[in-house]
C-alpha cells in the first residue's frame, strides 16, 4: 500500500500530542512553545459546566429547542448574553446582530476566506504572523500571500499602504455583493501574535484609512484582548470600534474575530466574528452557514448559561489573575539573566513575549539543540514568517506552565541562550 493510501491515526490526547517542539505535558521537557491554558486553569472549568449544562437541561425541557437546527447567524440567546457581557469587558457598546457564532477562531478566518474575498484574491500578513493563521491561509492557493513590514512598535503602515497600493494596480478585480473584497489583511492588534505588542492609535487610524481608501477587509483575531493586565479599566480598543467611529464611515471594513479558547477552553470550540452590517448580511445569507443551521448550537447554549450565570466573569477574572502574576515573572526574569546582546518588549496582556537575539544567531538551530542539552523548549521566529525570515527571535509563551516552572525554565532558557550565543560550535541536532 502506497503511503498516500494510509491513514496515521495514533493514540493521542490532544492538538500538541507527540509534537516534539509544541507538546507542553512532556515531563522530561519544559516547552515554552503553545499558547493554551494549563490544566490547573482548566480544571476550573469542570464545575463550571457541570453547573450551566444542569441550568440549560432545566430550561430545555419542555421543547428541548437546542437540539434543534439553530439560527444562521447563532442562537439568539448566545449572542445577546456575549453582547452585554462584551459592552462591560470592553467597556463600549457591542450589539447582539453584529455577532455571528463560530466554531473559534480558526473557523472565523476560514469563513471569511470563503465568504467575503474573492478567489484570485490577495491576501496580505504581517512579517511575522500567527502561524497556524498562515497555514490555513496557504490552504487558498488561488490568493497570494504578500507580507508587510513591522518594527517596534507593530504594523508599519505607511509601508503597507505603498505594498497594498502596488499590488492592486497589477490585477484585474470584480467586485460584488457576495464577494466584497479583492484583498484581505490578517493582524493581531492587541497583545499580537507572536510579538505581544498592542498598535497604538495613530497607526489603528492610519489601517482603517488606508482600508477604506484602497477597499480591502482587515480580520483582526482578537482573541486575547480580554486578557489585559494594565492598571486602565478596559483593555486597549479593538480595530473594529475605530472604523467604527472614526471620521468618513463607509460601511465597514474590519472584522473582529472572537473566541473563547484562550478565556475558558479551546475544547468548547465557541467563538464569534463581531462584523460591520453589510458584512454580517452576507454571513447570514451564505450557504456555508444556512445549510447546517448555525454552528455548535448545543455549546453555545450551555456557554450562554455560563454567561447568565456570571461563572465566565468569574473564571475571566481567575484568568487574568494568574497570566499576569506569570508575565510578571516571565518578563522580570528575562530582565535579570537574558544576554545583554539579546532583548524585548514587556507585553500589557496576552501570552506571549517575543525575544531578540543577534541577527547572526540562528534559533532554528538553538532550539532542537536546547532541547537535548538543557531540557528547555520555545518557538523559532521562522516558523510566523511566510519567508522563513526572522531566524534571529524566539517565542515564549507563558500561558501553560505555573509561575515557579516558568521562573527556572526562563533562567536556564537563558543560560543556554549565553552559551549558545558565545560558542562557534554548535550545529542542529549537536
Amino acid at each position: 500500500m502506497a503511503d498516500a493510501d494510509k491513514i496515521q491515526d495514533p493514540h493521542l490526547y490532544h492538538l500538541f500530542d507527540g509534537e516534539p517542539i509544541y507538546n507542553v505535558y512532556k515531563a522530561d521537557i519544559t516547552n515554552l512553545s503553545a499558547g493554551m491554558p494549563g490544566p490547573d486553569l482548566l480544571k476550573h472549568c469542570i464545575d463550571m459546566f457541570q453547573q450551566a449544562t444542569a441550568d440549560r437541561m432545566a430550561k430545555e425541557e419542555k421543547d428541548a429547542f437546542l437540539f434543534q437546527y439553530g439560527l444562521t447567524s447563532g442562537l439568539w440567546e448566545f449572542r445577546e448574553e456575549l453582547a452585554k457581557f462584551l459592552t462591560i469587558k470592553y467597556g463600549e457598546t457591542v450589539h447582539r446582530q453584529n455577532l455571528i457564532l463560530t466554531c473559534g477562531a480558526t473557523h472565523g478566518l476560514l469563513m471569511v476566506l470563503t465568504t467575503l474575498l474573492q478567489p484570485n484574491g490577495i491576501i496580505f500578513v504581517e512579517e511575522a504572523t500567527y502561524m497556524i493563521a498562515l497555514d490555513v491561509l496557504k490552504q487558498f492557493t488561488g490568493m497570494k500571500i504578500v507580507t508587510v513590514p513591522i518594527d517596534l512598535k507593530g504594523l508599519d503602515v505607511e509601508a503597507m499602504e505603498k505594498i497594498v497600493r502596488d499590488e492592486k494596480t497589477k490585477g484585474s478585480w470584480t467586485e460584488s455583493e457576495e464577494k466584497p473584497f479583492w484583498a484581505m489583511f490578517y493582524t493581531v492588534t492587541v497583545f499580537h501574535n507572536p510579538t505581544g505588542r498592542t498598535l497604538p492609535k495613530d497607526r489603528c487610524d492610519a489601517l482603517v484609512r488606508a482600508a477604506r481608501s484602497l477597499d480591502f477587509l482587515v480580520v483582526c483575531d482578537d482573541v486575547y484582548n480580554l486578557l489585559y493586565y494594565g492598571n486602565d479599566p478596559h483593555p486597549p480598543k479593538r480595530l473594529f470600534s475605530h472604523d467604527a467611529v472614526l471620521e468618513g464611515y463607509s460601511g465597514g471594513h474590519v472584522i473582529s474575530n472572537c473566541s473563547f479558547s484562550k478565556i475558558m477552553a479551546p475544547g468548547a470550540r465557541v467563538g464569534w466574528i463581531e462584523a460591520p452590517a453589510r458584512l454580517a448580511n452576507i454571513f447570514r445569507s451564505s450557504g456555508y452557514l444556512r445549510s447546517g443551521g448555525g454552528v455548535n448550537q448545543y455549546m453555545a447554549g450551555v456557554i450562554t448559561s455560563i454567561l447568565e450565570l456570571g461563572l465566565e466573569e468569574k473564571l475571566l477574572d481567575r484568568f487574568v489573575k494568574t497570566l499576569k502574576e506569570r508575565m510578571a515573572v516571565v518578563c522580570s526574569t528575562l530582565a535579570e539573566y537574558l544576554p545583554s546582546n539579546c532583548s524585548f518588549i514587556k507585553p500589557e496582556g496576552g501570552y506571549f513575549v517575543w525575544v531578540t537575539v543577534p541577527e547572526h544567531a540562528d534559533m532554528d538551530i538553538f532550539v532542537p539543540w536546547c532541547q537535548k542539552h538543557y531540557k528547555i523548549s520555545a518557538i523559532p521566529g521562522t516558523k510566523f514568517s511566510v519567508n522563513g525570515k526572522c531566524k534571529n527571535y524566539l517565542r515564549i509563551s507563558i500561558s501553560f506552565h505555573k509561575k515557579e516552572v516558568l521562573k527556572d525554565s526562563i533562567k536556564r532558557l537563558c543560560t543556554a541562550l549565553l552559551h549558545y550565543l558565545t560558542t562557534n560550535e554548535i550545529t542542529a541536532g549537536v
